[in-house]
């Protein structure tokens, strides 16, 4: 190409660049004046858009961001919502540019394409299209999280970072809580989010940072890390959440029994931390054990256990049995909930009904809108009501399936002498148990934590040396 063309692409391209700014300044502008927040969306997405094209690695950091930061709104749209079509277009992206090598777990993938096909296929008989759809559209946003994380990760560099970016949210995030909790904040009306979610969501945080600890290069750097430890855990108790509780301590029994070489580098390491946490621990539960006593009172004497929530199990068993083969369609239950909640025999209905009374917490929690229907709060029972036993079946064999992935690359990266590995898919395998436990009190089938670990764990085994031919996994090109 001689020297005149050149100057021509480049004048060509300036112009281009500057007819761009130009066009979306004006466009920002204008929106601007009809509404700042969607200016503000706007004017990031004029920024994430060509980083997704360009460097679309990028972008599963973003992803994790909006993950801690999900209660946040930006023009009534949450972050997850936003950042969804920036994973879409990362994916796309990527698979142009090159052609990306990764060893998918067979059994994950056929869980996850039955339980997605057959929500999908819900449509047909849902008792409610409206909720199925808005259902379907939160679960296209885990996929898309899912695929992010499973093709954008490419090497152990990518899940460093990406771990470093969890410890400095979850710190964020815990001293946030600790602070609310010292100063009296409810936690029904905490702007971070939803407390039981939040301290799911740090057990996970819990664990990557762990990982990261047991392979730092320096003690100062461990120090920092156990320390982060230290305020993560903390986190969790401020949030008062008693499934968060009884996921930490299942985290806590598992960490106990892991070899020492995976997550603490030595048995000296080990046992320190362990009797620092435990330590941390029984002083911060002393200091909030009024509360908490509380709280698991509360859960044990209330009518209808738990505010309410063992009425919601019996009224989805009901919904179940009256649809015993394929469910109500999902996403069905939670406009269900109150005509359930109703026919079901030995149901304390005024419990729920207290979401109309100003100055409850149902009432804070939800703006007077709770009564517009409830989720089981179980993804088990949920997904046995909605999906009924195939959906079940289906979303326990996501979890299982990417437990087994994890356990599996955990082992083939410690015989392959990749110890960092080996501790992600170790810390990811516990976190995923914690995540597992705290199902039983959460609807977290369209949970971004738990779609971000099932796409880490389709990630993983690709960093790795191939194994050659298996019955187990597939080479896959993109």
């Amino acid at each position: 190409m001689s020297t005149a063309q050149l100057q021509i692409n480049a004048r060509a391209n300036a112009v281009l660049l500057v007819g761009t700014a130009l066009t979306s300044a004006i466009v920002v502008g204008a929106l601007a004046a009809w509404d700042p927040r969607v200016a503000v969306a706007a004017c990031a997405g004029v920024i994430a858009i060509p980083v997704a094209v360009l460097r679309p690695r990028l972008v599963v950091y973003l992803l994790l961001l909006t993950i801690f930061a999900s209660a946040f709104t930006v023009g009534g749209v949450t972050l997850n919502r936003l950042a969804a079509p920036l994973a879409v277009i990362a994916v796309i992206s990527v698979l142009l540019q090159s052609r990306p090598r990764v060893q998918f777990s067979r059994l994950t993938l056929a869980a996850i394409t039955g339980y997605a096909m057959l929500a999908l296929a819900s449509l047909a008989w849902t008792v409610n299209v409206g909720a199925t759809v808005n259902s379907l559209a939160s679960l296209s946003i885990s996929l898309a999280y899912m695929g992010a994380f499973a093709l954008l990760v490419r090497d152990g560099g990518d899940v460093r970072t990406l771990f470093w970016v969890g410890a400095v949210c979850s710190i964020a995030l815990g001293l946030w809580w600790a602070a609310s909790y010292a100063l009296g904040v409810s936690r029904y009306a905490n702007a971070a989010g939803d407390p039981n979610f939040i301290a799911a969501l740090q057990v996970v945080a819990l664990l990557m940072v762990l990982a990261l600890a047991s392979h730092a290069r320096t003690p100062a750097r461990r120090v920092s890390l156990y320390l982060a430890v230290a305020i993560i855990a903390g986190s969790i108790v401020a949030t008062l959440s008693r499934g968060g509780l009884v996921a930490l301590l299942v985290a806590v029994i598992l960490i106990a029994v892991t070899p020492a070489s995976l997550l603490f580098g030595s048995r000296r390491r080990k046992f320190a931390l362990m009797f620092s946490v435990a330590g941390g621990l029984a002083l911060l539960l002393a200091f909030a054990w009024g509360d908490l006593s509380s709280r698991f009172a509360q859960g044990l004497n209330e009518p209808g256990v738990a505010a309410g929530r063992g009425d919601l199990d019996l009224a989805a068993i009901h919904g179940f049995q009256d649809h015993p083969v394929l469910g109500l369609g999902f996403g069905g239950f939670m406009p269900s909930s109150l005509g359930l909640l109703r026919t079901t025999p030995g149901v304390q209905l005024a419990v729920h009904l207290r979401c109309l009374a100003p100055n409850t917490a149902e009432y804070l929690r939800s703006a007077g809108t709770f009564c517009t229907g409830q989720p089981v709060h179980d993804a088990y029972i949920e997904s046995l009501v909605e999906l009924g036993i195939p959906g079940l079946l289906l979303f326990v064999g996501i979890l299982g399936a990417t437990g087994v992935s994890l356990i599996r690359t955990a082992r083939r990266a410690s015989q392959g002498g990749d110890p960092f590995i080996a501790s992600t898919a170790v810390a990811l395998a516990v976190g995923l148990a914690g995540l597992a436990v705290a199902s039983f009190a959460l609807s977290t089938e369209t949970s971004r934590a738990t779609w971000m670990i099932v796409g880490l764990s389709l990630a993983l085994p690709g960093m790795l040396p191939s194994p050659g031919s298996s019955r187990n996994h597939v080479s896959v090109r993109g």
